[in-house]
């Protein structure tokens, strides 16, 4: 897969329009628009490959656009915020983003972002790496990397790119311990921005949809100090 058209939302139109020259001479397709509300409409008439969102805009936030279309896309989206806090990264990766860029940035670290998440969704379908493929079972879980489907005891979840490859790490080598570092190098290779919150965060994003599918889920463990483990 290709990313072409991007949709970018941000009410800083002089930023919007760098931003959108800059990732049009990069060869992009890109869609500008002032609010969230209008994020959500156009995204509505023609989902695009790839969503920046500003998390500060006027009528809806980054963040509750980031809810709505997570809610009926998994479209990879990056999040642009002026406050470098861990705890407000955490929250844009709660609501389903997948990366997040924060303002000042570079154009050409925006660019790097958008094909690291490229190269992360277009890798296995180009060149799979052995067994890349195959469905895996884990007991009563079941992950389809092809159909990208996830499904505990018959029930389907819906995760994103970046739950759907840290449970596929750790169903791969389930009955191991990994380390938080070591399970996102595993899940997302080099491109990840690897802290431990954003680890735990993605953790308690699976466990939970898992268990709003079946609540019986209860398959992956913490083990303190060190890691996880799905049993």
């Amino acid at each position: 897969m290709s990313f072409r058209r991007i949709l970018f939302a941000d009410d800083d139109r002089a930023l919007a329009a760098l931003v959108s020259t800059a990732l049009r001479e990069e060869g992009f397709e890109v869609e500008h628009v002032a609010t969230g509300l209008q994020a959500v409409q156009s995204f509505d008439r023609s989902p695009p490959d790839v969503v920046i969102l500003d998390v500060l805009m006027p009528e809806l936030d980054g963040l509750e656009v980031c809810r709505k279309l997570r809610r009926k896309s998994r479209v990879p989206i990056i999040l642009l915020t002026s406050r470098g806090e861990e705890v407000d990264r955490v929250t844009g990766l709660e609501t389903g983003a997948d990366d997040y860029v924060t303002k000042p940035f570079s154009l050409r670290e925006l660019c790097a972002r958008i094909r690291a998440i490229e190269r992360r969704v277009a890798g296995p379908a180009a060149d799979p790496p052995e067994g890349a493929a195959e469905v895996l079972t884990a007991g009563d879980l079941t992950l389809d990397p092809g159909r990208f489907e996830v499904r505990f005891k018959g029930v389907q979840a819906s995760l994103t790119r970046s739950e759907f490859q840290v449970l596929s790490a750790l169903v791969r080598r389930r009955g191991f311990v990994l380390g938080r570092e070591q399970l996102l190098e595993l899940a997302r290779g080099d491109d990840a921005v690897v802290t431990d919150r954003t680890v735990d965060t993605f953790i308690k994003r699976i466990r939970k949809k898992l268990r709003d599918a079946e609540p019986s889920f209860d398959e992956i463990e913490t083990v303190i100090g060190m890691g996880y483990r799905y049993r």
